[in-house]
This record gives C-alpha cells, sequence and structure tokens, in this order.
C-alpha cells in the first residue's frame, strides 16, 4: 500500500555533518602545502622563472664586475697602477673603503641604457614566468589581463594594511634601536631592511590570490560581474591572505631572510676570496648567479604554495556551495 503523505526528502542521502580532517576536500592550513610545491622549479616555466632570475641579477653584477675590473691589480695601464692587495676583501677596512667609495670612481654608474633596457626585460620575464608556472600548478589559464587587474585589486585590498602594519613595526624597531645598546642598532638596521622585504613578499601574495581568483573566472574585465561581486571577489581574497596570517607571515619572513642569506653567502665568499685576477672577479660573478639561481627557486617555491593553497580553497568553498544548493541549508558553510 502506498503511502497516502509521501516525504520527498526521504530519498535523499543523508546530510554530512562535518568534514574530516583526512578527505580530499578538507580545509589545508598554507604549511600543509610545502613538501609538494617543492617539484617543479627546475622544468617548464619554474626553469624560467630561474633562468630569467639569474639574468636579470647577473646583468648588474657583470656590469660592476667590468667596472671593479679597471680596479684591480693586474694587466696594464690603469690598472697595472692599482694599489689593491691581492686579497683586498680580507685587509680592506671600512676607511679604505669609504675612501675608494668616495674618491676612487667605484661609485660611478657602470649601467648603460642598454643594461638597463635588458634588465627591464629580464625583469619582465620573472613576472610572466612566475605567473605561468603559478598558473599552471593551480590549474587556471594564466591570462595576461587577470594578471594585470590583479594588481589593481591587491593595491586596493593590501597597501592600506600593510603600510599601517610596517608602519608600527617600523616604529618598534626604530624605538628599541634608540634605546642605547648596540646590537639593538644593528637590529633596527638589519630588522628594518628584512621587514620590508618581507611586507612586499606579504603584499606580492595579496596579488596572486587576487590574479588567480580572476583567472579562474571565464571573464576578465574590471568589474566582470557587477560591484556585488567585485567586492565579494576582494573580500575572498583578502580572508585567503589574513586567514592565516602566523602560516604566511613566517613563510615570507623565513624566504626573504634565505633569499639574503643566498647572496649575502655568495657576497661574503666573493669579499674574502678578493679580486687580484679575472678569474677572482669572474669567480664572483659566479657565485653570485649561483645565489640568484637559489632565490629564483625559493620565489618559485613561495608561488607554488600559494598556488596549491588557492586550488584547494577553490575547491572546498565549491564543495560547501554545492551542498547548500543541494540541501538548500546553511548548517554545511562552517564545516
Amino acid at each position: 500500500m502506498m503511502d497516502p503523505n509521501p516525504n520527498p526528502t526521504d530519498a535523499l542521502p543523508e546530510r554530512p555533518l562535518h568534514i574530516r580532517l583526512d578527505e580530499p576536500l578538507a580545509p589545508r592550513p598554507p604549511w600543509s602545502f610545502w613538501k609538494d610545491a617543492a617539484s617543479g622549479g627546475f622544468s617548464g616555466w619554474g626553469l624560467h622563472l630561474i633562468l630569467a632570475w639569474v639574468l636579470f641579477q647577473a646583468l648588474g653584477s657583470a656590469a660592476w664586475a667590468l667596472h671593479l675590473r679597471s680596479f684591480v691589480g693586474f694587466g696594464s695601464g690603469r690598472a697595472g697602477g692599482s694599489g689593491l692587495p691581492s686579497h683586498w676583501g680580507g685587509l680592506l677596512t671600512s676607511r679604505d673603503l669609504w675612501e675608494l667609495l668616495e674618491n676612487g670612481g667605484l661609485k660611478q654608474d657602470p649601467l648603460g641604457h642598454t643594461a638597463r633596457l635588458l634588465g627591464l626585460l629580464a625583469l619582465s620575464w620573472v613576472l610572466w614566468a612566475g605567473w605561468r608556472m603559478q598558473a599552471e600548478r593551480a590549474g587556471t589559464p594564466g591570462r595576461f589581463l587577470p594578471w594585470l587587474f590583479g594588481g589593481l585589486d591587491a593595491l586596493v585590498i593590501g597597501l592600506l594594511p600593510l603600510a599601517l602594519l610596517g608602519t608600527l613595526l617600523l616604529a618598534m624597531l626604530s624605538y628599541l634601536g634608540g634605546l642605547g645598546f648596540a646590537w639593538m642598532g644593528w637590529l633596527n638596521l638589519a630588522g628594518g631592511i628584512v621587514l620590508r622585504l618581507t611586507l612586499a613578499s606579504v603584499f606580492m601574495l595579496q596579488w596572486w590570490f587576487c590574479r588567480l581568483a580572476r583567472d579562474g573566472e571565464a571573464g576578465s574585465a574590471f568589474l566582470p560581474s557587477g560591484w556585488k561581486a567585485y567586492f565579494g571577489h576582494l573580500r575572498l581574497a583578502f580572508i585567503r591572505l589574513w586567514m592565516h596570517p602566523i602560516h604566511w607571515g613566517s613563510m615570507a619572513l623565513l624566504g626573504t631572510l634565505l633569499r639574503i642569506c643566498a647572496s649575502l653567502l655568495a657576497l661574503w665568499v666573493g669579499w674574502r676570496m678578493g679580486g687580484d685576477s679575472p678569474v677572482r672577479v669572474w669567480a664572483f660573478l659566479l657565485l653570485q648567479v649561483i645565489g640568484a639561481a637559489a632565490g629564483a627557486w625559493l620565489l618559485g617555491w613561495f608561488l607554488r604554495v600559494a598556488a596549491l593553497f588557492f586550488a584547494q580553497d577553490q575547491r572546498v568553498r565549491q564543495a560547501r556551495l554545492d551542498l547548500e544548493a543541494r540541501f538548500g541549508g546553511t548548517e554545511t558553510s562552517n564545516a
């Protein structure tokens, strides 16, 4: 006998109460992607990024190496009369270095217009290679307009909060530096540099979220679906960054420190090695190239972490929307 009052919801499966953390659609924090993001740095667009950054760094280093070559004690003519010792990196005092910079001609800009143009092209290559590698890992097309308008989005939602945060932290460092302790003065100097670079990395991260979200949509106009959708897009990009401030902040700080250490290590080795021969000067350039390649790989790793987090977060949010549409409720929105 048929039920006189059939309930149409009886045929629906039981509503899930929560999402298990070991499920594919479980929300994951940014640090959980660091192993998955380690691959891909030396192939495809990841290799493009490394080559482009090395070229960008090497142009300036090569120009300065050629400029420095005329001041070291080898060869003939002007170089033959140089007073720099063989191991000048270990023998020059800070006073000697100051005199050399002020009166020796080292402050002369060795970069000509051609080098600047090539540097600009190399930097453009860096930005585009990083974008294509990130979009490929996130599963989006990697188009130009989302890349461009994503930068404008980041200025709207990221510039003011980071400027306020940076001003506060720099004021704290300045206060500590003024207490009269030598180590606090160094902390203010070095910490200020690291802090500024870290905040720049966080701003770039905000740009990445904005451009990836735009690239994942069908349209790429400045206001693809009206003001309401646009503000929703900005809100979601802002949340993706500030929902995990410790994770993203620590990764940005760690990446900044590692890139600085790679460059400073190459500089320190070259400084200790000296420059009394062309071999040593070009060896210093090679060290700079190796340091730049290491820094580019670290940058690519950060790009891939952000891409993987974005893709997972997008899948989780879409699954929640599908559940809400299927069951007609909002209880799953906090799952």
